[in-house]
């Protein structure tokens, strides 16, 4: 999938990317409702499928700062992510980028909705409804950002 320095680089940085987003929003990205600005980047993984394995690493390095720290925040999501990302990608390759997005925002919305009903016991329809919004806004957006900057020229995303 990748071998080559370019990938594992490129892989990398928007792994840490994706951290340093969290971070910086750390206030509103730990919240049951998770309002995670740094999911405006995974869009990025259904314009290359290598981009899941940063979503997986710059979940996992997130989850290291949460309140919640446990293992399912540390396997679970990071695989959820992981999986989520590549069925978005092969979605986007065979419809439009667009939809896979989309389908990635309903997947992490139903994962941290049966992670929060298996670790809190919190309401799963009520918990994926209200991620689902923020997941939705959030990959529409990003979608449309990486989107523009690809078709300029600004990003290289081909590998």
């Amino acid at each position: 999938m990748f071998r080559k320095t370019k990938d594992i680089t490129q892989i990398s940085l928007v792994a840490c990317l994706y951290l340093v987003l969290t971070l910086s929003f750390s206030s509103i990205s730990y919240l049951p409702s998770q309002f995670r600005v740094a999911e405006m980047i995974k869009p990025i993984s259904t314009f290359n499928k290598k981009f899941a394995i940063s979503m997986m690493l710059g979940n996992f390095l997130s989850n290291l700062f949460s309140p919640f720290v446990g293992p399912m925040e540390l396997i679970f999501m990071p695989l959820s992510n992981l999986v989520g990302c590549i069925i978005g990608y092969y979605i986007g390759k065979y419809t439009h980028r667009l939809i896979g997005s989309i389908f990635i925002a309903f997947w992490v919305s139903a994962s941290v909705a049966f992670m929060l009903k298996v670790v809190a016991d919190l309401p799963f329809i009520l918990t994926f409804a209200s991620m689902l919004v923020s997941e939705v806004i959030l990959m529409v957006s990003g979608y449309f950002i990486i989107n523009y900057m690809y078709k300029k020229g600004v990003l290289s995303l081909d590998g």
